[in-house]
């Protein structure tokens, strides 16, 4: 190798050494810089979106609060069950067709399994249980249901009062 570059002249040395430096140079550049630039225009846009997050949080914080403060859960009438509660209110939320079961979980708690439920309706009715009465999901599993919109679902109710 070294006898091959001796026998180089001076200008074609100097054109060697010229065309590893370009070739070295674009080596860097493809394989150090455009990777540091991709990875900085990427996490220009994650901070971005988390600022937008951020902005949309601080927007709804004072709703929150507010529908927090109005939300007056009535206590569960001791003479009503939970089990009582959540069949009367799916059924009046539409959710009769779906409903397929009701079991007692333990204390102060409920499961309930609906089947090809609408997700709009069941998703209403748990918010409406929610904010009527002193009731929180404890446990939840949705699938996608055979029919667009619709659910298949496990909950689990209980007190929390």
């Amino acid at each position: 190798m070294s006898e091959w570059w001796n026998r180089l002249a001076i200008r074609q040395r100097v054109l060697m050494i010229l065309a590893a430096l370009v070739a070295l140079g674009a080596l860097l550049f493809v394989e150090v810089w455009e990777p540091l630039v991709e990875a900085r225009e990427m996490e220009r846009e994650r901070i971005a979106q988390q600022q937008a997050l951020l902005d949309w949080l601080v927007a709804v914080t004072p709703v929150a609060q507010q529908l927090r403060g109005q939300s007056q859960a009535t206590r569960l009438d001791p003479d009503q069950s939970l089990l009582g509660l959540a069949d009367r209110t799916a059924r009046a939320a539409g959710l009769a067709g779906a409903l397929t079961r009701i079991e007692p979980a333990g204390d102060g708690q409920v499961r309930v399994w609906l089947d090809g439920a609408d997700f709009v309706a069941m998703m209403s009715w748990l918010q409406q249980l929610s904010r009527q009465y002193p009731i929180e999901v404890q446990q939840l599993s949705a699938d996608r249901a055979r029919a667009d919109g619709q659910v298949n679902v496990r909950v689990t109710l209980s007190t929390n009062a």
